[in-house]
């Protein structure tokens, strides 16, 4: 950072150093670490302290160039606010001591997390194995198609009735539809079902080209009335194109399954109320 903080800047300073200082102190050189580069009253601030706020500060916002004496800066304003903030108490509230008792936990989980992922490996019969596992998920087919979303079940179904008399789809979506796509006719593009929520893929599924939906089709957004024009067969992504994510899956599920097992070995005991149920009016 080029500038010293200003006083506006400073709480999500600290928020970020918070967050961030435990990867920042991993990547912290070791040479001469604990050289005391600077004093503020009875404390010292350490090189590797500096070194692990560069970092942090690097991970952060990487196209800035590392500026250590303005960093240093900051430090020790950081430390001299940390000192006033102990002199007046502030360390002692209850709300303050249960937030770092969380960013502690915080950063003791997110710790956990990296330690347990970098030593994870996959042979190459495991990556393929999932690379075929999640292929078979896929949707083999991609549609093309419009929609007319309106308010209310009423509404759509006029548009069908429109629609019956010979009324132009397109036209119609322009004019009526309240979703983003009615400046393009309704239109789509092209989309795998999986991308799209059950309700409107499972009726587009179902439709045959050219064909539009005869009963209006409800999802969270509202009903609509879907025109399917084509479809097309879906070749999936070679497994070396999407060999980072199968690694990421794998090491995803893998991890969940060891928190799993230590959860299992755990003596949990959950003694929340259950929430009072609100009458229903």
């Amino acid at each position: 950072m080029n500038r010293k903080i200003a006083a506006t800047a400073l709480p999500l300073l600290v928020v970020g150093l918070l967050s961030g200082c435990q990867k920042g102190a991993q990547e912290a050189k070791d040479d001469g670490a604990e050289e005391v580069v600077a004093t503020v009253n009875d404390a010292t601030i350490t090189q590797r302290e500096l070194d692990a706020y560069i970092a942090h500060q690097q991970s952060a916002r990487p196209d800035d160039p590392p500026d250590r004496h303005a960093a240093l800066d900051e430090l020790v304003q950081l430390e001299v606010i940390e000192q006033q903030a102990e002199e007046e108490g502030l360390d002692e509230r209850d709300d303050v001591k249960a937030e770092l008792e969380w960013q502690r936990t915080n950063l003791l989980v997110n710790a956990f997390m990296r330690e347990h992922m970098d030593n994870m490996s996959f042979s190459e019969e495991e990556l393929k194995a999932e690379y075929e596992a999640q292929v078979a998920q896929l949707s083999d087919r991609e549609y093309k198609a419009r929609h007319i979303l309106m308010e209310t079940r009423k509404e759509a179904g006029t548009i069908i009735s429109r629609l019956n008399k010979g009324a132009d789809f397109v036209s119609l979506s322009a004019e009526e539809s309240s979703a983003p796509s009615a400046l393009e006719g309704g239109d789509l593009g092209w989309f795998s079902p999986d991308t799209m929520v059950a309700p409107f893929a499972e009726a587009v599924r179902k439709l045959e080209k050219g064909a539009y939906t005869k009963e209006p089709v409800k999802t969270q957004f509202g009903w609509h009335v879907i025109l399917l024009e084509d479809t097309r067969k879906l070749e999936p992504p070679p497994f070396e194109d999407v060999r980072e994510r199968v690694e990421s899956i794998l090491t995803s599920n893998a991890l969940q399954s060891y928190i799993e097992k230590l959860r299992e070995g755990a003596e949990i005991e959950i003694k929340l109320k259950p929430q009072a149920q609100t009458p229903k009016s």
